[in-house]
């Protein structure tokens, strides 16, 4: 399995490169106003509107900082509702893809709703990456403000 690491704060975490479409530069984004702190923005991404959620603000409640090694992952989570569309996840610092065999992953030992995005740990040196499953990454308070289809049921009616 190949897994891409990404910082998030002084903590490293992976995401399997099968849940990732792609990993761009960071770009200017277009302000949403009055939407949760986490969302970032918006920017074109092939053509559609695309929301860019930034994942420090979703696990430290603080933003992102911009520095070369920033990227936004675009993911296609099948938990939200709805056609499937991407968003962006903005990391501080996307550094490297590993291979690991699926038999190095272990399980945290800790589970709670609130965490439930964190799923298996793999060990790497002496480090330990938190795999992070982008199906459950997003908080519903997020989630549920993603691709609402209140502005198009509005101008069909």
């Amino acid at each position: 399995m190949l897994i891409l690491t990404i910082n998030i704060g002084k903590e490293r975490y992976g995401i399997e490169a099968i849940q990732v479409i792609e990993v761009i530069p960071l770009v200017v984004l277009q302000s949403v106003p009055l939407a949760d702190q986490s969302i970032r923005g918006l920017f074109n991404y092939r053509g559609a509107p695309t929301p860019v959620v930034d994942l420090c603000q979703v696990f430290e409640q603080r933003a992102c900082s911009n520095k070369l090694s920033s990227r936004i992952i675009i993911i296609c989570p099948k938990a939200l509702s709805g056609t499937p569309r991407p968003i962006g996840l903005v990391a501080e610092s996307v550094t490297e893809v590993l291979q690991c065999e699926i038999d190095e992953l272990a399980s945290s030992g800790i589970s709670s709703a609130e965490n439930s995005c964190l799923g298996l740990i793999y060990k790497h040196g002496d480090e330990l990456i938190q795999i992070i499953d982008t199906n459950h990454v997003l908080p519903e308070s997020i989630a549920s403000q993603l691709f609402s289809e209140t502005g198009l049921e509005q101008k069909q009616a």
